[in-house]
């Protein structure tokens, strides 16, 4: 099997984590903490770098081991397949939910005479072939598209800072906790997605290069700066009153850039270079969502294709009959999965490293 680079990892993470928390969520975190977004989001960062923390040690602790060994080692033969099946249907859901995304913004900003069934059926092809090609090859093009995206999101963070306005961040600290747990859920539901490192690190070189934990934490949080960032400036640009009534806010932070006279609507040309991010993480995505599914169902790699191809059809179908426009999907992301993806990305995760840490224990206390 073809290895990929500790930094090829980190690129698969980073990606992954600049595509999705700007596009729907600010509106919803002014609506429950007006300005103080820098809260949750704070505190968001500081339990993702954790839980990918300790996801990483797992991961290297058991080095080699594929994700579902990993889980079969700690929690037994019977309950890790069972929490592998959960967490190829947390990626798989995570594909459908990018997949509609991008579907459903091309189709309101710029499509809007497209039917979204040919959109739908475009990208869809374009998630099979690159389960096709392997995480491998998706690996080495996600560090060109990673450095593109973060220079795309550095300039879009300096070009509107004109535009901001301290005041709208006044004051600074909220006279009540009500709304703060939803608030961070928001942010973490997005972060929190640092999880997929357990299903991608076995992919790793380990043997023949080594890495250290604390740059590939820094990597990580650098990319949860850099779309927070996006999320504090549309707060600073537009006030939470107005920000909560925005369905695209970064595509109106976008129309507040000025480049002279020669450059109009940068808006299409900043959305057409996050879609190509995201199509590169749709296409990772599922293809983790497949390498899980074969592990768990133990199935040879014509099978794997086979059944790759009727996830498709399966994601197809579920996009049609329960997300298949904007609002049902925001409804579902802000109304049911902020909720289920928290199982996913703390409680299971904080279950596995304290039964990790507990089983280390004893085997030390075992040689000894």
């Amino acid at each position: 099997m073809l290895r990929i680079t500790h930094g090829q990892m980190l690129s698969i993470i980073i990606l992954s984590q600049l595509v999705q928390i700007y596009v729907y969520s600010p509106a919803y975190m002014a609506q429950h903490v007006k300005q103080h977004v820098w809260l949750p989001l704070l505190l968001a960062i500081i339990l993702s770098l954790l839980i990918g923390w300790g996801m990483l040690t797992i991961s290297r602790f058991f080095a080699g081991d594929s994700f579902l060994v990993v889980l079969q080692r700690l929690t037994g033969k019977f309950l890790g397949g069972i929490i592998g099946l959960l967490y190829f249907v947390y990626f798989f859901i995570l594909f459908v939910i990018h997949t509609q995304m991008i579907v459903t913004t091309f189709k309101s900003l710029f499509l809007p005479r497209t039917p979204t069934y040919a959109t739908l059926i475009l990208v869809l092809i374009l998630a099979l072939y690159c389960s096709l090609l392997g995480i491998e090859v998706l690996a080495r093009a996600s560090n060109m598209v990673m450095l593109l995206f973060i220079l795309v999101l550095l300039f879009l963070i300096l070009a509107v800072l004109p535009n901001i306005h301290v005041s709208y961040y006044l004051p600074l600290l909220p006279r009540s906790t009500e709304n703060l747990w939803y608030g961070t859920l928001i942010p973490f539901m997005s972060m929190g997605q640092v999880v997929i490192i357990s299903a991608i690190y076995p992919f790793v070189n380990y043997k023949e290069e080594t890495a250290k934990v604390g740059w590939l934490i820094l990597g990580i949080f650098f990319a949860l700066l850099i779309t927070s960032m996006v999320v504090l400036e549309s707060v600073g640009a537009f006030s939470a009153f107005e920000l909560e009534r925005l369905r695209y806010p970064t595509v109106e932070l976008i129309t507040l850039i000025q480049v002279g006279e020669f450059m109009e609507r940068l808006e299409i040309f900043l959305v057409t270079m996050w879609a190509g991010a995201v199509l590169m993480v749709i296409g990772i995505l599922f293809t983790i969502a497949c390498y899980t599914f074969k592990q768990v169902f133990q199935r040879n790699n014509m099978e794997a294709k086979v059944l790759n191809l009727l996830l498709i059809f399966t994601s197809f179908i579920l996009i049609v009959l329960f997300v298949p426009n904007s609002d049902e999907l925001i409804s579902f992301i802000f109304g049911r999965w902020v909720y289920i993806s928290l199982l996913f990305q703390a409680v299971m995760p904080i279950a596995l490293l304290l039964i990790f840490f507990i089983r280390t224990k004893v085997m030390k206390y075992a040689k000894h």
